[in-house]
């Protein structure tokens, strides 16, 4: 962290490899507030859950700095990440070798960070943190213009571009900005996301090889959640829901 150059949080700048977005005042979820190095141990032991490893949507460990100061660390996780039986082969005197039980493996950077003491949130990518630590609230409604020039993307056919746009309340806002700049539209074709959808319980219609974006407002809302992340499901139950409000999804 001593080579980190910190950035105010700004949705539209791209930061460099030194740089880390930087947000004040943070307020952690409550999930996480009243976690801390002393509380790891209380929570059951992974060997009890392997059956829903795959569910792990982030990793969070606990260190202290050089003056005694919590820092909580964390890291991006998907299903890439795990080693399973009779998937990987691990090179053993000579043999390759399947292992017996799931594993984790970890990534060579962090992806956020929270310095306690001073409510600080460190970061780089808006679209990977909002995925295990809520920051919409941070971001930037989208305008009008930008709205339609979203809705205008060769991904999308729009219903009713008017309608979305002109009425677009601030959660439609923040969410088109967030789309906007999350570059899912450009690595991913309409194809490959409606792929991904089948799990979610989404229908996403596709004409001329294009993802038709509704005009009705819970089509887009939903449609809206699924291409921004925002929808997961619960380890036990299967139930969906909305990332950072933990809400239910109808």
């Amino acid at each position: 962290m001593g080579d980190v150059a910190e950035v105010p949080f700004d949705p539209g700048y791209s930061p460099d490899p030194h740089e880390k977005f930087s947000i004040g005042d943070y307020v952690m979820p409550d999930w996480l507030q009243d976690e801390t190095s002393q509380t790891v141990s209380d929570h059951d032991s992974l060997s009890l859950h392997e059956d829903q490893l795959e569910a792990i949507k982030g990793i969070v460990a606990f260190a202290r700095d050089a003056q005694g100061d919590e820092i909580i660390l964390f890291q991006d996780f998907n299903r890439s990440h795990m080693i399973k039986p009779g998937r990987f082969l691990l090179l053993q005197h000579d043999t390759f070798e399947s292992v017996s039980r799931p594993a984790l493996t970890l990534g060579s950077k962090l992806d956020a960070v929270i310095l306690r003491a001073e409510r600080r949130l460190l970061f780089r990518s808006f679209r990977v943190t909002n995925t295990f630590l809520p920051l919409m609230e941070f971001y930037t409604d989208a305008s009008e213009q930008e709205i339609r020039a979203v809705l205008s993307h060769e991904t999308f056919i729009a219903e009713d571009a008017d309608a979305l746009a002109e009425n677009a309340g601030q959660w439609f806002r923040k969410r088109f900005a967030m789309l906007r700049d999350s570059g899912i539209l450009e690595h991913y074709s309409a194809e490959q996301i409606v792929a991904r959808s089948e799990a979610y319980d989404i229908e996403i219609r596709l004409e001329q090889g294009k993802i038709v974006f509704p005009s009705d407002r819970s089509g887009a809302k939903r449609l809206l959640q699924f291409l921004n992340e925002e929808i997961y499901r619960g380890a036990i139950t299967d139930t969906l829901y909305e990332t950072n409000s933990k809400r239910e999804t109808d």
